[in-house]
């Protein structure tokens, strides 16, 4: 999931300009990237524990927020994500 989450990454900080049709395609990612950021943020806490630092779900929440951060570096998708109901407060 990582690996994947890497490859989305790359993909959308990628400075050429997208069609209207992968613009959609990067909205409908990021509201499925937002609901699985949502649902696994409390992941994060466990990696307060020494026990808990190679925690796979952890690591997978924390690379959904990078990329959720990277696609607000587009306008379009910033007012997309901005709309999304509780993803700040989740962040």
């Amino acid at each position: 999931r990582v690996t994947l989450l890497e490859l989305i990454m790359a993909t959308v900080s990628e400075k050429n300009p997208v069609t209207s049709e992968e613009m959609d395609v990067f909205m409908r990612h990021a509201d499925f990237l937002s609901g699985c950021f949502q649902e696994k943020c409390e992941a994060v806490l466990k990696l307060t524990s020494a026990a808990d630092a190679e925690d796979e779900e952890a690591l997978v929440t924390i690379r959904l927020l990078d990329v959720l951060c990277e696609m607000t570096s587009n306008n379009g998708q910033l007012e997309h994500l901005q709309a999304l109901p509780g993803l700040l407060e989740t962040a």
